[in-house]
């Protein structure tokens, strides 16, 4: 598991680096304007689809039931159960993206509300534009979930520094000629590519295709019946983020397009860990808990736990305290000014504050999905969303963008405390005492490192003083860690 997930952190990483460089190219040539709060607007609504079906939701819940299916009636009737849902997936996406064609405007007035006439006319056609990326995202996402189950990670994790190389080419080719339209069209190419990229190693695993739907089949209906919570879920979860959208859009201009950027840079380490950690522990533990074998699934769990807290930890330390420096050396350039410098990375302090909330979720909901348990993340997930829509309310007009990002991390804190507590109560008994003792370990040494770290004395350009600054910072957190890496190896994380 260990190796597999370097592999996948390391492209992860490459990845959210690449998502850096574009979201820099984007800032650069757009800056945080109303045009680019239309091409956020409009994506948050193409992607509130695709998080229905795309990015490992409907895998998640599909690659359990495959599991049992080939485990019972062999790898044939199994792959069966592939065909009939990516060909379901198909008619239900199409479906879905002429729809967003035909009403983008209802969708618009809806879901983001932009006031004034400029705005709204670009993200409509904008939104008519990247449509059918939802069609392309959501064949990828199941293919990608086959994919992984059958431990070919590299291609799949892939996808998304196809997705970051699309963009960047688009902002870089078209940018000037075709202004942002020209980012709405990259959207859509990406989703294309992602599709096509993994489609040869996928009938390598299958060998064949059919273009069946077996509504008989008791996995299909039993794939439906799982489904329902979890589209409850995500579909309370992309409203939750709706509403913040429409909070910020009655604020300043720009103010979405900060909250995105410095969303960017707290999810780096979330895309990096979390869901590389998640990516490739769930096919593990899927197969665990259909074996009976309740060992591998708690150590599974406690250990994946426990390194989200050391990766996880000392990099919300940065982003908290280095937040303006972090986001001035990613973003000060061309049309990015001083005064969305500030916004962004006063945005970025608040998000981080709930990072290893928001990355542990990812692991422990998936811990619920092993067994089945639908319900129990999405109860805790509306409570998170609850949370956030009254601290919106209640916050936005005094602490602006602060208040938003600070009742984001609070809701993430309510949704992790449930599932883990969830966790504990109904299916594996977690060591409390172990966990809670790494992470205030993990904390000292951060603390220590950010000590050393911020004495260092500036040095010419500020880029290269805190380029100096978080490079002494990880020195000095793995040297503290050293001795019981070198004594303990993999087994220090439990």
């Amino acid at each position: 598991m260990f190796k597999s997930s370097l592999l996948v952190m390391i492209i992860n990483m490459l990845s959210r680096i690449l998502g850096l460089v574009r979201e820099i190219l984007i800032g650069s040539f757009f800056g945080a304007t109303g045009m680019t709060d239309a091409y956020f607007g409009a994506f948050k609504i193409s992607n509130f689809f695709t998080q229905l079906l795309g990015e490992g939701a409907l895998g998640s819940v599909f690659i359990p039931l495959y599991n049992e299916k080939r485990e019972l009636e062999g790898k044939e009737k199994a792959d069966d159960l592939i065909f009939s849902v990516l060909n379901l997936v198909f008619a239900f996406s199409t479906t879905v993206s002429i729809f967003m064609i035909l009403f983008s405007e209802y969708m618009l007035k809806i879901f983001v509300g932009f006031k004034d006439e400029a705005r709204f006319n670009v993200a409509n056609n904008l939104l008519k534009i990247m449509a059918f990326y939802f069609l392309f995202i959501s064949l990828s996402g199941i293919v990608s979930a086959v994919l992984n189950n059958f431990k070919k990670f590299l291609i799949s994790t892939s996808t998304a520094l196809v997705f970051n190389l699309t963009i960047i080419c688009g902002v870089l080719l078209f940018g000037k000629k075709y202004g942002i339209y020209g980012l709405g069209v990259s959207v859509l190419l990406s989703g294309l590519f992602q599709l096509l990229m993994q489609l040869p190693q996928f009938f390598m695993i299958v060998k064949r295709y059919k273009f069946v739907f077996n509504v008989k089949d008791r996995y299909i209906r039993e794939l439906f019946l799982l489904m329902i919570p979890t589209l409850i879920g995500i579909f309370g979860y992309q409203i939750n983020e709706m509403i913040d959208t429409r909070f910020a859009a009655a604020l300043t201009p720009g103010t979405v397009s900060a909250l995105n950027y410095s969303s960017r840079l707290y999810l780096l380490p979330i895309g990096v860990f979390a869901i590389s950690l998640s990516v490739v522990i769930f096919p593990s533990l899927s197969q665990a808990a259909v074996k009976k074998q309740m060992n591998v699934v708690k150590s599974q769990i406690e250990r994946g736990m426990n390194m989200l807290a050391f990766f996880v930890i000392p990099s919300q330390i940065v982003l908290i305290f280095y937040a303006k420096e972090v986001v001035s050396l990613i973003y000060k350039r061309g049309a990015f000014r001083e005064d969305m410098i500030i916004v962004t990375s006063q945005a970025l302090a608040f998000y981080s504050g709930g990072l290893l909330f928001f990355s542990t979720i990812h692991l422990l909901t998936r811990s619920h999905y092993v067994f089945k348990d639908r319900k129990r993340p999405v109860m805790s997930s509306f409570v998170g969303i609850g949370i956030n829509i009254v601290l919106d309310f209640l916050l936005y007009k005094h602490y602006k963008h602060m208040g938003l990002t600070f009742a984001t991390s609070t809701a993430a804190m309510v949704n992790y405390l449930i599932l883990l507590f969830s966790l504990n109560k109904n299916y594996i008994k977690i060591d409390f005492f172990k966990y809670i003792k790494f992470i205030i370990l993990t904390l000292i040494i951060s603390g220590i490192a950010y000590g050393v770290s911020y004495i260092v004395p500036e040095i010419g350009d500020f880029r290269i003083s805190i380029i100096i600054k978080l490079i002494i910072f990880a020195i000095v957190y793995l040297l503290l860690w050293s001795p019981k890496i070198i004594k303990q190896k993999i087994n220090m994380f439990g």
